[in-house]
């Protein structure tokens, strides 16, 4: 058997049974992988699904797509095509187009395997896909994860049978097989980083270095082992997930595995670009002052609290308030329940109050300016009681308030103010819960 069918069939081997949704471009890598995957005899040619992304970006995209469409007409494959608007998912979200398209085409491998219509993502990303991989990781500051290159599928079930294959293999497979393919002109130009890599940089390296390639994929296979090794050794429970934040705890923080914990915490909001500069500037914070912070990419905000570091995205501040009332009050997607409630003013924390003293008062947020009489307590500014309560930064913009002016007379499920508290005259009793 080929050699390229040999590792193929090794690769797919395991996947016996499971429909494979096999990403075909046209070009040359993708035409292997069908045509391998349809002759190494490890997979039925039922199992597969040919996924064509039409990206409509060249003159050519139609004929390409009805390239690989005929291909998969005289051999039998289940085919499929979709048509994206890279450029307006670029405008949109500021990527660039090489961005745009990738992020387009992941969403349909990921709703073909949301809707159950496949089980396993294949793609072509052979050895120098993966050097050149790991040389962007290392030239935008990745760490060690970012060394591993393209092994791990992440989230998405992906399996790259050709990893350890590489082009002058491919090219040997198309003239054996007399297999024809796609040429897409814009791999020969150099504005798209990955392609600048490849047609500057690698050329470059391995006239100094002969078997550069091969070199840099050797290392990422040791950093794959490392990270897994790394990886298995983290210790969960330090990091956990409450109101609305990622919070890893400080025994995190201080040890050799620091960045390791930093990138695991990240990976709820995001795993493109965490480099070794974000997850350095969060490992910083474990030894600053109580509400330091620094904003990261994709609006994330870490924060030094009480024996933790937060990460989370702030939701844009509210202005708005409400008149109070017995029943349901709403604010901002947040329910105060006010209801009449024969309690001890003791029984409920910080929630019995003289519904009465409550006349006029409206439901909002913070402001500059408050001020609080906590329960049995002295007047002092907002912001100073949160502090002594260590409510940190991030959750005191989210406490409904009942006020008065700049008098809080009710922070929502922390206390009441001694203002409202019931006496022995109280003729309407009730209790403020934030519903949860």
């Amino acid at each position: 058997m080929n050699g390229l069918l040999e590792k193929t069939a090794r690769r797919l081997e395991p996947l016996r049974g499971k429909t494979l949704a096999l990403g075909v471009s046209g070009g040359r890598d993708s035409m292997c992988l069908l045509h391998a995957a349809l002759n190494c005899g490890a997979v039925e040619k039922s199992q597969l699904l040919a996924v064509h992304v039409n990206h409509g970006l060249r003159d050519q995209a139609d004929s390409d797509e009805l390239f690989v469409r005929e291909f998969c007409l005289r051999n039998g494959v289940e085919f499929r095509a979709y048509r994206v608007n890279v450029k307006a998912e670029s405008a949109k979200n500021g990527l660039t187009i090489e961005q745009a398209a990738r992020n387009l085409r992941y969403a349909v491998f990921y709703d073909i395997i949301g809707n159950g219509e496949a089980d396993v993502v294949l793609t072509a990303h052979h050895a120098l896909d993966n050097a050149e991989t790991v040389l962007m990781h290392l030239f935008r500051g990745a760490g060690l994860d970012g060394m591993r290159g393209m092994a791990d599928g992440g989230a998405l079930p992906v399996v790259r049978p050709f990893l350890d294959v590489y082009p002058c293999e491919l090219d040997e497979y198309c003239a054996q097989n007399g297999l024809k393919f796609v040429v897409d002109d814009t791999n020969f130009l150099d504005d798209a980083d990955r392609n600048y890599i490849r047609l500057n940089v690698i050329p470059l390296i391995e006239r100094r270095y002969k078997g550069a390639v091969r070199a840099i994929n050797a290392l990422s296979a040791e950093c794959a082992r490392a990270c897994d090794y790394m990886e298995s050794s983290i210790d969960l429970s330090l990091i956990t997930y409450s109101d609305g934040a990622v919070l890893i705890a400080d025994d995190a923080l201080i040890g050799g595995l620091a960045a390791r914990y930093v990138r695991r915490a990240l990976a709820y909001f995001t795993t493109v670009d965490i480099t070794r500069e974000q997850t350095d500037r969060v490992v910083a914070l474990a030894h600053m002052r109580i509400g330091a912070s620094v904003e990261l990419s994709g609006g994330i905000v870490a924060a030094r609290e009480y024996g933790r570091v937060a990460l989370y995205i702030p939701r844009l501040e509210c202005d708005a308030e409400y008149p109070v009332a017995l029943g349901g009050n709403y604010i901002d997607g947040l329910a105060v329940d006010i209801t009449r409630c024969d309690v001890s003013p003791q029984s409920v924390k910080g929630g019995a109050v003289d519904f009465d003293k409550l006349d006029g008062a409206v439901l909002r947020f913070r402001r500059d300016g408050d001020v609080f009489t906590p329960f049995g307590g002295k007047r002092k500014k907002l912001k100073q009681y949160f502090i002594d309560k260590k409510i940190p930064k991030r959750l005191r913009n989210r406490i409904p308030l009942i006020c008065r002016g700049d008098e809080v007379l009710v922070a929502v499920g922390v206390e009441i103010s001694d203002s409202v508290k019931q006496t022995a005259d109280t003729a309407v009793k009730a209790v403020v819960r934030l519903r949860r």
